[in-house]
């Protein structure tokens, strides 16, 4: 049985892929700062800080093997234009944002270089990432960073460890509906699926790369085909 650990388990995306691996019979382990209590009393569940490098090390002295890692965890920082943005607000959505698939990632790699078999770390970016946005620069830049940590890695770790990385554009979430108050808006005009996406599309491509063995250091986008169009002004 293969043992996955899922950080931002409690609640969106990483709720979501806990509940259908759990369905696949895998050994889950779940962290996030918040514990989701409705989920089956056999996925291990830590309450955990993911900035808090103190804390992390304490957690994965415990943790003997981990065979795939998911990194969903994160927030969706300070939205303001680099012009308003003030030092320590960037600092705080980068942290926020970055900091925990980072510091997740350093102790999943040290576990997984003893493994005999091939590992996975998959991580949860975003569309933004690779576009302009305004007042996104905190958290579009968190999120490139988290691709290139994903790249970097790759090459550092290949071929024991394959890392790869997901940059979803809007996804019908709890963030998201906390966004825009509940009830999501319009997406017609914007994507060409004419609506946004949902947690299991973002899953379809976990899925992928879980059975894929010669994909790595990639990035996948998946925004309805906003990317693909181009607005004449």
């Amino acid at each position: 049985m293969k043992t996955v650990i899922i950080t931002g388990h409690a609640s969106g995306i990483g709720n979501h892929t806990i509940r259908r691996l759990h369905s696949e019979n895998y050994k889950l382990i779940g962290i996030d700062i918040n514990i989701d209590k409705s989920l089956d009393k056999s996925i291990t569940q830590i309450s955990c800080d993911l900035c808090n490098t103190k804390e992390l090390d304490i957690i994965f002295k415990n943790i003997k093997c981990i065979d795939i890692a998911i990194n969903c965890a994160g927030v969706s920082g300070i939205r303001k234009s680099i012009s308003d943005l003030t030092y320590n607000e960037f600092l705080f959505s980068f942290n926020k944002i970055f900091m925990p698939t980072f510091n997740a990632m350093q102790q999943e790699i040290k576990i997984m270089n003893k493994n005999k078999k091939i590992s996975k770390i998959i991580n949860i970016a975003s569309s933004t990432a690779s576009m302009g946005a305004k007042n996104m620069v905190a958290y579009s830049s968190a999120k490139a960073a988290i691709i290139n940590l994903t790249k970097v890695s790759s090459v550092e770790h290949a071929p024991k460890i394959l890392i790869n990385s997901i940059s979803p554009a809007s996804i019908d979430t709890p963030m998201l509906r906390k966004k825009y108050k509940g009830k999501l808006p319009d997406f017609t005009n914007m994507y060409l699926t004419e609506t946004c996406g949902s947690v299991s599309d973002v899953y379809s491509v976990i899925n992928m790369f879980i059975f894929n063995d010669f994909i790595t250091g990639q990035d996948i986008i998946i925004d309805g085909g906003y990317s693909t169009s181009f607005l004449l002004r």
